[in-house]
């Protein structure tokens, strides 16, 4: 690893703020990107890095790009501080600041061999619905069989589809190493005796009476509705997140998200996979909260009441591409 002294003074020496904004914003900023570098200068960069985060937010200025960058090398999130030079070389090209622009791909293109790379693949034939994460995030069906830059160390890859049994795998990856890993094709999930047990029409025939108390099922009702509302909004918060990423991957490319040149297409690229998987959790937990939501409405409308105590019930139907729901019993 190059001298980390001598990067830093070159950081300081040419990535002075460039202020973008004024007002609140920018005093901020300014307050923010100060106390980082106060901690920088006594190497506490942990805490500096999301100083400098919190500033960038407040006001993109080049040099707090470039700050940001030295800090999440120095923290070993390489991939990170890759992305962020190589969108500085864009940025300051563009300003026609030939300085900070030679040291963004000075630091770019010493850091680039010890990058760790990530390629996961798909099973052959996938089942519907079948999705990908990344230590939580989603990757974009686009990105599977790509080998993408990652920061090194431990990363849990999580394949899934409804009706089947997920498959976790965890794999640790080595800097300036290419890891390949192809996920294989998932199992159906296992289905208990009982509910294969209950098919619709044997769910009809019965004439004994099901006694559910009526306010159990009330409180059920309420708790799938609440937990629908709040997935639902979870997933309108990564809808939130993705066009952000969209609005940086403008920045970095164009408008029409056409990256011109190597010096943007990588940054554009994985701007544009972080918008599209973030997309894809929003779409799937807004799905998934809408679900909860109408399944809380039919408990609540199936309920018995003082007179009728045959209930109907919601129960889990398997069938050739996966499972799914369906009511039974008397209404």
């Amino acid at each position: 690893m190059r001298s980390v002294l001598g990067a830093i003074m070159a950081v300081f020496a040419v990535a002075g703020r460039v202020h973008a904004q004024s007002g609140d914003s920018n005093a901020t900023a300014e307050r923010l990107f100060n106390e980082a570098r106060e901690l920088v200068k006594v190497n506490r960069w942990a805490e500096a890095c999301p100083k400098f985060e919190a500033s960038l937010r407040e006001d993109p200025a080049l040099g707090t790009r470039l700050n940001l960058a030295t800090c999440y090398e120095y923290v070993g999130q390489l991939a990170r501080a890759w992305g962020l030079y190589r969108e500085s070389i864009r940025l300051a090209d563009k300003a026609g600041d030939v300085e900070r622009r030679d040291f963004a791909q000075t630091q770019a293109d010493a850091l680039e061999p010890r990058l760790a790379r990530l390629e996961i693949s798909a099973p052959a034939k996938p089942p519907a619905g079948f999705f990908v994460t990344r230590d939580g995030t989603v990757i974009d069906a686009g990105a599977l069989g790509v080998a993408l830059y990652i920061d090194a160390g431990r990363h849990e890859i999580v394949a899934s589809a409804p009706g089947f049994a997920r498959f976790t795998k965890v794999v640790t990856l080595v800097a300036g190493t290419t890891e390949t890993f192809a996920i294989p094709s998932l199992t159906a999930a296992a289905v208990s005796s009982d509910e294969a047990k209950v098919p619709v029409d044997a769910a009809e025939a019965s004439t004994g009476p099901v006694v559910v108390a009526s306010s159990t099922r009330t409180y059920a009702a309420i708790g799938l509705g609440a937990v629908g509302v709040a997935t639902a909004g979870v997933g309108l918060l990564f809808g939130a997140n993705a066009r952000s990423y969209i609005g940086d991957a403008k920045l970095v490319c164009n408008d029409r998200l056409v990256c011109d040149g190597d010096t943007s297409y990588r940054l554009g690229t994985q701007l544009i996979h972080d918008a599209r998987s973030d997309a894809t959790i929003s779409t799937v937990l807004v799905a998934a909260g809408g679900a909860a939501i109408i399944a809380g409405a039919v408990v609540f409308l199936t309920r018995p009441n003082r007179r009728e105590q045959k209930a109907a019930r919601i129960v889990p139907v398997p069938h050739e591409h996966g499972a799914g729901l369906a009511i039974v019993g008397r209404f």
